[in-house]
Formats: structure tokens, C-alpha cells, sequence
């Protein structure tokens, strides 16, 4: 994938090309056939996923919930910080493409690009701060005032 497709990625919309360049480097191509698996819901969460091509289902035995995700979705971004496990299982809803950002190359970059891995953690923190505020707010009785940026 070019530097400048993973604009369409939020982790990655805000990097220069050049950062985006460093990133593309690092990312593992990964093919998936309808029905075939890219991972189980409790394996060890080791790489964020960028769907680019077709749709990925992921669903939780936990909720049954499932869903299809196309081009332009990030699963598993904390799988870059936070060791543990999937939460979801993920297999090819059609034939499908993603890019695999393992967790061992992202703390590579963290070393050698420390600016750019910390503006990828940044954008990742304030995605996943969005959704925690969304869950809260759908809460009865709960209201939650929206983060205003500092002056």
C-alpha cells in the first residue's frame, strides 16, 4: 500500500507523507477468502488490522453481535499498546484484503521514530476516548460533557 492511501486511515490522516512512508514499510499484506479466519476471539491481540479491500465480519460469542466492516476500518489499534487478548473473532465476510501493523514493528518505530509512533498513539487514544464517550453517553441517566481542546 502507498504512503499516501493510508490517508484514509485515521490512525494515519494527520502524518506527513514521509511518516506515512515509514508506516507503509512496516505493514504486512494479508489476503483472506470468504470464511477464512484472521483471527479468534480470545487469541493473543498481537497486530492492528486496516481493512482495504472488501469486508472483514467480526463477531463476539460473548454478545452474538456481529458486523461487517469494509475499506477504510482499524480493528485492534490498543493491540498496540496493551497486551491481551481479541475480543472478537474476524474472517473474511467476501474476499477481502488488510494490512497487518504488528505490535513488535510499531514499538520498533517507537524507537527508531519515536515523533511519528507517538502522533499514531495520540490519534489512536483520541478514537478510542470518541467511542468510550458514545458507549457513556447512550447510558440512561448518564451525561457526558465533550472534551474541550486546551487554549
Amino acid at each position: 500500500m502507498s504512503a499516501d492511501a493510508l490517508k484514509s486511515f485515521p490512525p494515519f490522516a494527520d502524518l506527513s507523507e514521509g511518516e506515512r512512508a515509514e508506516i507503509a514499510e512496516l505493514l504486512e499484506r494479508r489476503s483472506l477468502s470468504p470464511g477464512e479466519t484472521l483471527f479468534f476471539e480470545g487469541d493473543d491481540a498481537d497486530a492492528m488490522v486496516l481493512v482495504t479491500d472488501g469486508a472483514v465480519q467480526v463477531e463476539s460469542r460473548r454478545t452474538r453481535e456481529s458486523a461487517n466492516l469494509g475499506p477504510g476500518t482499524v480493528l485492534g489499534g490498543l493491540a498496540l499498546f496493551a497486551v491481551g487478548t481479541r475480543e472478537t473473532s474476524a474472517a473474511g465476510a467476501e474476499r477481502a484484503e488488510v494490512l497487518l501493523l504488528r505490535r513488535e514493528d510499531f514499538l520498533r518505530l517507537a524507537e527508531d521514530s519515536p515523533r511519528t509512533a507517538c502522533r499514531v498513539a495520540m490519534a489512536l487514544s483520541a478514537e478510542l476516548a470518541a467511542t468510550l464517550r458514545g458507549a457513556l453517553g447512550a447510558l440512561p441517566g448518564v451525561s457526558v460533557d465533550p472534551i474541550q481542546p486546551a487554549e
